[in-house]
């Protein structure tokens, strides 16, 4: 397995896994099959693809197997956190996705230590991210990674709005 950086080339392709494993994650039984396609229409195109790509402020890992298959990614952006994080020198991590045949295997774990020492390296001082409250699976993860609650937001998900809640991990001791 390789974790590299993800270029406004790797758009069509990194498009391709959004769509699948937003399906897996969040389609039946979780969510009707509508309303998730509605969100993959107004969320996950190339073009927007293309342009997040594309910001200076957004990065992109992809990982890759050995024959180049990418089965995972993660997006980490910068911008200001929420006001209730206890450090505020952070970045969210946007997304972090696998394919379904990766869970279980250890890959997320690999891709959320990349994005935790990536993080480090560039000086930040927590993470953060937000997580569908009803996604107990990635609760799970997120607090086996020594992430903590620390308050939640709505997220428009399609047409229904959804509570996720924050969760962050400090980077230094």
């Amino acid at each position: 397995m390789t974790i590299r950086f993800a270029t406004p080339s790797d758009a069509l392709i990194l498009t391709e896994l959004a769509t699948t494993t937003m399906r897996e994650a969040f389609g039946p039984p979780y969510n009707p099959a509508e309303l998730v396609e509605e969100y993959i229409q107004s969320a996950i195109t190339v073009p927007l693809m293309e342009a997040e790509l594309k910001d200076p402020r957004a990065t992109f890992f992809l990982l890759e197997l050995p024959d180049k298959t990418v089965v995972g990614y993660v997006k980490l952006r910068q911008h200001a956190p929420p006001r209730r994080i206890p450090k505020r020198n952070a970045i969210e991590i946007q997304r972090i996705y696998l394919s379904k045949t990766q869970i279980g295997q250890g890959q997320g774990r690999r891709l959320m230590e990349h994005c935790l020492n990536w993080s480090r390296q560039q000086g930040y001082h927590a993470v953060w991210l937000g997580v569908w409250e009803r996604n107990t699976n990635a609760l799970a993860f997120y607090e086996k990674m020594g992430f903590v609650r620390f308050g939640f937001h709505y997220f428009q998900f399609g047409s229904e709005r959804q509570r996720d809640f924050w969760v962050w991990k400090s980077l230094i001791s």
